[in-house]
């Protein structure tokens, strides 16, 4: 009785839910105001944000906001390309410093280097004279005596040389020289360290010994004590990239909101500060100017443990960041080794100087009554920001945390938006559980957004697709992510709404064990993925919302290599869709994917050394078996788990198929390499180092996330050698071998990149600027959102919402406004 009710009481429940989230969410109709409405975007997000400071938060739904709060010395584009952005313009110099080559003079280098270099070679100086090195080969300790048992060879001078590009408007130029010692080489006709040979200086040195100590040099251990000593004076050439940045004037930070008219006083000067909002509050005051101190203050404390940012592995390579007394708008960042990557990550956010000083950090710690006298502790006098806080006196950082200060909940902004308080100065300013609202930033440097407001609408995780959708076909949202079983739907109601498809950087694959022993072999790899029916898994499994991929990378970044081919052999005949036979057996051919061929990838089993032993594939007397697993809950990948399951049945495979929740799944399973097979995706990431997946040393019971134990010389080789190329084109090149070596080994049967698609509703237009006027002011006319230029954009449709604009009716569009 109880189930014959349940079937009747659970749909009213749910219909119940579902129709009362409309009327708190406004619909079209139900706005008092229209020109309010016409005034914002509206969108839905599945939790709460909490934490505003992007470098110590680690929820998706905290960057959905602070994105809009956040800007950095470089951004990325909307082709995924890093470019200048608060600095401009940007270079990055190349400091080397280096042992004077073989039989060369200081003199004879500096002319050398400015006949090839020119005016990119901006300094050129001797930083150690030369001298000697002594090793006594009694003890193979140094010395500096000049006696019988004492060897000696020549320390030779070094010289520490920069190479700087001309900087240009709107561009990154480099003067990084990754193969400078080849070109050394190359110049001067000789190895230019050879005279350095450890193994050379060892043999010389036993030659030149004293006869009674001959007998007694251990060669490995000689070797190695003259390999220490050279290797304390620093290795041949020690390479020191430096990103070099002009910082723009006129930037400024924004600070609130407030409601006390205080705020809005200068507190140095007394002056009234400008400021945009209601008098009596909320309002925001135009703060101190963006320069090169917030740069460094930002970059210093990533590398500071005790500011605890979850990114800070991202850093710690920085050898030092600078500041110049002279010009508070040149910053410098210096690495200490060659790290091409290391760009994108200075796109994160700058954090303000006058919020995150030291001392306003004590001021804070104070109020909430966690300063020096609290703790028991005495502040150092006479520190400046840079000094490092003596062991035993106050640091902020350790009893304030990061997570814990008033930033987090009322952040400064450098992006085209704030934060609009929901209920006066209490925090959070948002609230949890229902709305999180943005009002636009009227101090913003850029383009300004065509709307004033942004409002984030908060639903229950459980039910937020569904109620989303039912709030937006009422009108009461902007945007809507559609599953991939609704898009033909809207597709087909292109007079309400708006359909952008577009490829994230995301994939799904199938990963081999590779360390397991049935699975080490590339053949029986390849084998196993051909006996999956990829084209199928896209048909059924993801309604033909995904293109298929044929290697290790996202195909909408320029590091995927379009025009990687699998060339294969056949071993068999095959059969058109008639039954025909199709003579191919022995031919070679080059595919871009690997075709669903039961047959075929049996009889490279066979040739693998497997029989058919009553349908089974038996090796040495043991079956092919794998243990198959997945995470547990529906959805599309234990769909393609169930799929390609069955498929191997039929290839002969015996298959354990098990499922574990999420945690389980991950830290018992696939990081402790305990499987043979898992189904996942990768997303997420846009630069070409892909150690942490591929790397033969990054398996993950080393700590990396190579969940394949897939191992290759040559990829790991390549995977090095890109790190030190800063040479866009040349990055796309090795990146496409990297593609190419690892995918010939099918460590992965690489499935698809899903499709993600927004639907907007048709009022919302794209404010595109066609020009300017003869004052030199824009000129914006009203096009279609799926512009063919927005299509086009690798970058996520997010990139675009500062200029978009919500009409009171759905315009009428020609053929001509996808276009022009």
């Amino acid at each position: 009785m109880w189930i014959k009710r349940s079937l009747v009481i659970v749909p009213v429940v749910l219909i119940a839910f579902l129709v009362q989230s409309i009327f708190w969410v406004p619909g079209v109709e139900t706005v008092a105001n229209n020109d309010a409405r016409l005034d914002r975007l509206i969108f839905y997000m599945g939790a709460n944000p909490e934490d505003m400071n992007s470098w110590t938060s680690t929820k998706t739904s905290d960057t959905t906001i602070s994105d809009y709060l956040n800007e950095g010395l470089l951004r990325i584009n909307q082709n995924y390309e890093t470019e200048p952005w608060i600095a401009d313009p940007v270079t990055v110099q190349h400091q080397m410093t280096f042992r004077l080559p073989t039989g060369q003079t200081p003199e004879g280098i500096e002319a050398l280097l400015r006949l090839k270099y020119g005016e990119k070679l901006k300094e050129f100086k001797v930083v150690a004279e030369a001298g000697e090195f002594g090793i006594d080969l009694k003890t193979l300790k140094d010395s500096n005596e000049d006696a019988p048992g004492v060897f000696r060879f020549a320390k030779p001078a070094k010289v520490r040389i920069l190479l700087a590009p001309t900087p240009q408007k709107g561009k990154i130029v480099s003067a990084v020289e990754p193969d400078f010692d080849a070109r050394l080489k190359e110049w001067l006709g000789i190895e230019p360290f050879s005279a350095w040979d450890v193994e050379s200086l060892a043999a010389n040195a036993t030659a030149a010994a004293p006869e009674e100590l001959k007998a007694g040099l251990d060669a490995k251990k000689l070797s190695a004590a003259i390999g220490a000593m050279l290797e304390a004076d620093g290795p041949d050439i020690a390479h020191a990239p430096i990103v070099d940045f002009t910082i723009q004037k006129g930037i400024h930070w924004v600070d609130g909101p407030f409601f006390d008219p205080a705020e809005r006083k200068d507190p140095e000067t007394g002056k009234e500060l400008e400021y945009f909002g209601d008098p009596d509050g909320p309002f925001w005051v135009k703060g101190p100017e963006v320069q090169a101190r917030d740069a460094k203050l930002t970059f210093d404390y990533l590398k500071d443990v005790n500011f605890n940012s979850p990114r800070r592995s991202s850093y710690t390579s920085i050898e030092e960041s600078r500041i110049f007394e002279d010009d508070p708008y040149h910053f410098q960042v210096v690495y200490s080794e060659l790290y091409s990557p290391a760009l994108g990550d200075l796109t994160g956010s700058l954090l303000p100087y006058h919020v995150w000083n030291r001392e306003a950090w004590t001021k804070e710690a104070i109020r909430k009554g966690r300063g020096p006298d609290d703790i028991g502790q005495k502040v150092a006098e006479g520190l400046s920001q840079w000094d490092p806080v003596p062991p035993g006196m106050y640091n902020p950082m350790l009893h304030l945390p990061s997570r814990d200060r008033e930033f987090s909940l009322k952040p400064s902004s450098l992006g085209y938006m704030v934060l609009e308080p929901l209920h006066g100065d209490s925090l959070p300013l948002w609230e949890n559980g229902k709305i999180c609202r943005l009002r636009r930033n009227e101090f913003y440097w850029q383009r300004k957004p065509e709307f004033e407001f942004i409002d984030y609408y908060v639903f229950d995780p459980n039910m937020g697709r569904e109620t989303a959708e039912v709030v937006f076909n009422s009108g009461g949202i902007d945007i809507y992510g559609a599953r991939d079983f609704q898009v033909e739907r809207y597709e087909e109601m292109t007079d309400r709404y708006t359909v952008i498809k577009r490829q994230p950087n995301q994939y799904e694959y199938l990963a081999f064990n590779n360390s397991r022993p049935q699975l080490s072999d590339p053949l029986v790899r390849k084998a196993l993925s051909m006996a999956i029916n990829v084209e199928e898994i896209l048909q059924y499994v993801v309604y033909n919302q995904g293109s298929r991929i044929n290697g290790p990378a996202y195909p909408v970044l320029p590091w995927y290599n379009e025009d990687h081919m699998i060339t294969h052999t056949w071993r068999t005949d095959g059969k058109d869709a008639a039954g025909n036979v199709i003579k191919r057996k022995g031919k070679t051919e080059k595919m871009k994917f690997l075709p669903y061929d039961i047959d075929e990838a049996r009889a490279l089993l066979m040739e693998a050394g497997y029989k058919d032993v009553n349908g089974k594939l038996v090796k040495d007397g043991e079956p092919l078996r794998l243990q198959f697993i997945n995470s547990s809950g529906g959805g599309a990948r234990k769909n393609t788990a169930l799929l390609a399951k069955e498929q191997w049945a039929k290839l002969g495979v015996d298959v354990k198929y098990d499922e574990y929740e999420w945690n389980v799944f991950i830290q018992q399973y696939v990081m402790a390499l305990n499987f043979d097979v898992c189904v996942l995706g990768w997303s997420g990431g846009i630069d070409f180092d892909s150690r942490q997946l591929w790397r033969s040393d990054s398996w993950p019971t080393n700590g990396g996330l190579n969940l394949a134990a897939y191992s290759n010389p040559k990829a790991d080789e390549l995977m090095d050698k890109i790190l030190k190329v800063y040479d866009y084109d040349e990055q796309v090149r090795i990146s496409h071998e990297i593609f190419s070596v690892i995918a010939d080994d099918f460590p992965y049967v690489f499935l698809y990149s899903p499709y993600s698609t927004t639907v907007l509703d048709g009022r919302i237009v794209w404010r595109k600027e066609t020009g300017r006027d003869a004052q030199g002011n824009p000129i914006y006319e009203d096009r279609p959102v799926n512009h063919e230029f927005i299509k086009g954009a690798r970058a996520n449709l997010r990139y675009f919402f500062p200029e978009l604009l919500r009409r009171e009716d759905i315009p009428q569009w020609q053929d001509q406004d996808f276009k022009r």
